[in-house]
Order: C-alpha cells, then structure tokens, then sequence
C-alpha cells in the first residue's frame, strides 16, 4: 500500500481593482485597530478605530475629498469583514451553548440513575425489613 503526499492547498487568490487597491493596503494597515467588546460570552467586533485610522499617514497625509472617498471605501470594507467575524463569534457560540446542553442532559440522565439506584436500594432493604418480621405479627401482612 502506498501512500500519497497531501495536496498543498493553494490560497485563493482575489482580483483587486486598481482604484481600489489604495483602500484595501489601509485596511489591511487597521488590521490591529478594532474595537472589541470582550466578555463572558466571548468577542464581538464594533468596527475599525477611527481615531487611529484618521492618524494614520496613509489617510492623514490627503485631501478632504479624496479621505472622504477612502473612508466609505474602508467601510465597504469593513462591513463585510464585520460580518464575517460577528458570523464566526455567533456560531462558536452556538456551538458552546449545545455543548452546555449536551452537558447537562448528561449531569440530569447521571442524576434520574443514581436516584434511581438509591431507589431500588430503599426498596430492596424495605423488602428486607418485611421479611424479617416475627412469626407472630399478625397475619403477617405488611403495614405501612
């Protein structure tokens, strides 16, 4: 039996035009400027800091009209990217919750068995106690 070599996977390639280019290079350039809300449930991605991205030399150094034009490029951007990560966040999530919820089907059906057990350990020992009572109890009929 032989084995064969893994296939390299090659990465996708996308065409990017070129009026484009110069709002793709600062983007990529904000990749460490976005504002996260982190808590118990995980990240959630608001968006890029524009603080930071106004002072970056590549936006700082145009004009009025041709930031205006790279901003709403950016944010083209970066609400396709805001999507993509908020969708990653949401499913991670979900697969958190049902993992919860396997978990406690697990702790509950673990719970009803060692009830259960203890159940038939009462039952067996009160069968016990009925067996062992005195010849002359009664009709020997058991009595709650």
């Amino acid at each position: 039996m032989t084995r064969s070599k893994p296939r390299a996977t090659e990465p996708e390639t996308y065409g990017v035009w070129e009026e484009h280019w110069p709002a793709l290079e600062l983007f990529l350039a904000m990749r460490t400027q976005w504002r996260v809300i982190a808590g118990m449930g995980g990240a959630h991605h608001q968006g890029i800091d524009y603080t930071a991205l106004y002072g970056h030399p590549k936006f700082a150094r145009l004009g009025f009209d041709e930031q205006d034009a790279l901003l709403a490029q950016v944010q083209h951007i970066e609400a396709g990217a805001l999507d993509a990560l908020n969708e990653h966040h949401a499913l991670a999530q979900q697969e958190a919750e049902q993992q919860q919820h396997i978990a406690q089907a697990i702790e509950a059906r673990a719970e009803l068995g060692y009830q259960m057990e203890c159940q038939q350990r009462f039952n067996v020992q009160e069968l016990m106690n009925v067996q062992r009572l005195p010849g002359s109890y009664g009709d020997g009929a058991f009595v709650a």
